[in-house]
């Protein structure tokens, strides 16, 4: 098992078909599949599906795409270490964030990005919060902004700001007050984000601490699914400002605090301690970290203060 071979595995599942991937990969298809074989005869699985459509990767076939993904990351990486220079910052920088923060800092931090260093081209991932802390410890990502990050081995943890958690709700659903009380919440159908999550255990933990049980309607891995249930007046649901300011601003939504004791998440930037760290990575952190200030101090990040 081979670079070639591996560069050559991860570009056919990502383009689903040999001759996809043979043309932009400059190489003969018959080439290309003879180095597939090989690979699949030198482990002794098969690692690829063909049909009319295509080819999908088979069990083992995904289990080596993720691994192959994070050798070519840390080979280029590397690659970027030994030739990084003051005056040319290039290269591929990837961050792992949750859909909900995302709609507050992805597209400025693009525009800061592209604006301070052209050469760098940066990648946004959005995935589950449970899932960004392995993303930044594997190298999938060369970092994550991960909520309630616990200390990790392996992992580097740098709080950066905490996020009052509100109320969201269809503008067209009826609270008695502003904060609303636990008990009227209570009676209100929630959509809340799956387990394992640490906002979802603080929620639970909240009105356990009450004596009240809350009505679950549903869950969801990803903001991006619990808000348009919220905005068609399914449920209410728990997250931070940002994950719906551009709907609160247009209408669509409505922000109610919480009672008292009003409970935060924290945001941190995650990295691995023992991958290489590149240049561009370190000015894209930097930017971030930067932006995130500015958002705060600015007030535009609704609910939210910087750890000091």
């Amino acid at each position: 098992m081979n670079f070639r071979q591996l560069k050559y595995f991860v570009r056919i599942v990502e383009l689903g078909g040999m001759t996809r991937a043979a043309q932009t990969l400059f190489v003969a298809q018959p080439a290309l599949s003879q180095q597939i074989a090989h690979l699949e005869a030198e482990l002794g699985v098969r690692l690829l599906d063909r049909n009319v459509h295509g080819v999908m990767p088979t069990a083992e076939g995904e289990v080596l795409y993720r691994h192959a993904r994070t050798i070519l990351r840390q080979i280029d990486n590397t690659r970027a270490l030994l030739m990084q220079t003051d005056e040319d910052v290039t290269g591929k920088v990837s961050i792992g964030m949750p859909s909900s923060t995302g709609r507050v800092l992805a597209l400025p931090l693009f525009q800061r990005v592209r604006d301070a260093y052209p050469g760098i081209v940066l990648e946004i991932v959005d995935v589950p919060s449970a899932d960004l802390t392995g993303l930044a410890a594997q190298g999938r990502v060369d970092m994550s902004i991960t909520p309630d990050q616990l200390p990790k081995r392996g992992l580097q943890v740098l709080p950066v700001l905490l996020e009052e958690i509100y109320v969201i709700l269809h503008p067209g659903v009826p609270v008695s007050a502003d904060p609303v009380p636990l008990a009227e919440l209570a009676r209100i159908p929630l959509i809340l984000p799956s387990l394992p999550n640490t906002l979802r255990t603080r929620v639970e933990h909240v009105f356990q601490q009450a004596r009240l049980e809350y009505q679950l309607a549903g869950e969801a891995s990803t903001s991006a699914i619990l808000i348009p249930a919220v905005k068609a007046g399914m449920a209410a649901t728990l997250l931070p400002w940002s994950a719906v300011n551009e709907d609160v601003r247009a209408g669509t939504l409505r922000v109610v605090r919480l009672p008292p004791p009003t409970f935060f998440r924290q945001l941190s930037i995650c990295t691995s301690s023992s991958l290489p760290f590149t240049q561009a990575a370190q000015k894209v952190k930097d930017i971030c970290l930067a932006l995130c200030r500015e958002l705060v101090s600015s007030g535009q990040w609704v609910g939210s203060r910087m750890v000091e």
